[in-house]
């Protein structure tokens, strides 16, 4: 009883051997980046950080922070990098791998540390990396020959993102065991998107900005920011009016234009930043002028309407277009508004170009945390900046 019969030698042998492999989907980008005149460097603070440009990896921009003097005063000895991305996941959370070399004059690695496993990039951690990557003194040492004569050093950082695996519709089951057909995949948003663009849903709030009226739905506004949600579901007058006025006096600083007011709404119903933010490499110097005064009203309008993700991603428009002629007025904007992304990225620019700028405002330091619920290696923790 429970026992099968037996199998002849020769059929065992003869028998076929199948193997399989999982494989996971990978986008990998490098990017070296160069600290000048690193001797300058030190002193800059604990917690203080040098950033990279931005660079790509599968469509998400990322970019990587050095911390000469340490990330926390328990890493004070150390030196910091870390990978982060230019805004934290909304939808769907990002797995990525890391790892960071010093290279010595000839572009060969003589330091490389790494991740062991893909760390968890979402809204509440964009970014990882290694807070005792290297000691000052291992690193400044002339024996490793990652500082250079020119006082410089390099640091090459790998990013690999773990794609998800989402199964083909050739790949997917077609019918269930009962013979009935497989539910296709969900196009709840997409469907949405596409009846909102019909105009078939009247429109329920009109915006009056100095004169000029945009319609929309007070629902849908109202789910992609706070400051619409509080404007017209709270206990204000607007939430029992069908036409709300707007600010849109522009000799007030807190005013928004009616043109960025559009673009609102653009990214609100398309998810995207509007092509009038943006303008290529071959673009006349007037319309790459246009863009660049549309993005920074673009900038604030988000600041204004509380829309941080939108908010960051003008912020990295406007780094397009960071030049020596403007860096100055882009570090007021990114303190106006209160972005700290931008600001570092426009005082890291100022730094390398040799330019002065009024220096920050000195703000009491705060402990970094030392743990993380995701770390990678023992000294591979999330940062919160």
């Amino acid at each position: 009883m429970g026992a099968g019969q037996s199998v002849p030698a020769d059929a065992a042998a003869a028998a076929a051997t199948t193997a399989s492999v999982s494989q996971i989907e990978k986008v990998t980008s490098i990017h070296e980046f160069t600290i000048s005149e690193y001797s300058r460097t030190r002193g800059m603070g604990i917690g203080k950080s040098v950033l990279s440009q931005c660079f790509d990896v599968d469509g998400r921009r990322w970019y990587v922070r050095f911390y000469p003097d340490g990330y926390c005063t328990a890493d004070a000895a150390w030196v910091a990098f870390y990978a982060q991305t230019l805004y934290k996941p909304q939808l769907r959370a990002v797995r990525a791998e890391f790892s960071f070399a010093l290279l010595n004059a000839d572009g060969d690695p003589v330091y490389t540390r790494r991740s062991d496993r893909a760390c968890k990039y979402d809204t509440l951690c964009n970014s990882w990396g290694i807070r005792r990557f290297i000691g000052r003194n291992q690193l400044e040492a002339a024996a490793l020959g990652a500082v250079h004569g020119d006082d410089s050093i390099t640091v090459r950082c790998i990013v690999t993102v773990h794609k998800d695996r989402r199964r083909s519709l050739k790949s997917r089951r077609l019918f269930n065991r009962h013979g009935l057909p497989e539910a296709p995949p969900s196009c709840h948003a997409a469907n949405f998107m596409r009846f909102l663009a019909t105009g078939k849903a009247p429109f329920d709030v009109r915006f009056d900005l100095g004169g000029e009226v945009f319609e929309a739905h007070r629902m849908v506004v109202a789910a992609q920011s706070p400051w619409f949600e509080s404007l017209l579901y709270g206990h204000g007058s607007e939430s029992r009016s069908n036409t709300v006025e707007i600010n849109a006096d522009t000799d007030d600083d807190d005013a928004i234009t009616p043109a960025a007011f559009a673009g609102v709404l653009y990214y609100i119903y398309h998810d995207e930043l509007p092509d009038e933010a943006s303008a290529g490499p071959k673009a006349s110097a007037w319309l790459r002028k246009k863009a660049f005064e549309f993005t920074m009203d673009l900038f604030a309008a988000a600041d204004y309407c509380l829309m941080k993700r939108m908010k960051l991603m003008c912020a990295g428009r406007l780094c397009e277009f960071l030049g020596e002629d403007n860096v100055e007025m882009l570090v007021k904007l990114a303190e106006l508004h209160s972005c700290e992304e931008l600001e570092q990225a426009c005082r890291n620019y100022a730094y390398f170009k040799g330019i002065s700028l009024v220096p920050r405002p000195q703000i009491p330091a705060t402990t970094a945390p030392t743990t993380g619920t995701d770390a990678v290696d023992p000294d591979a923790v999330p940062a919160t900046g």
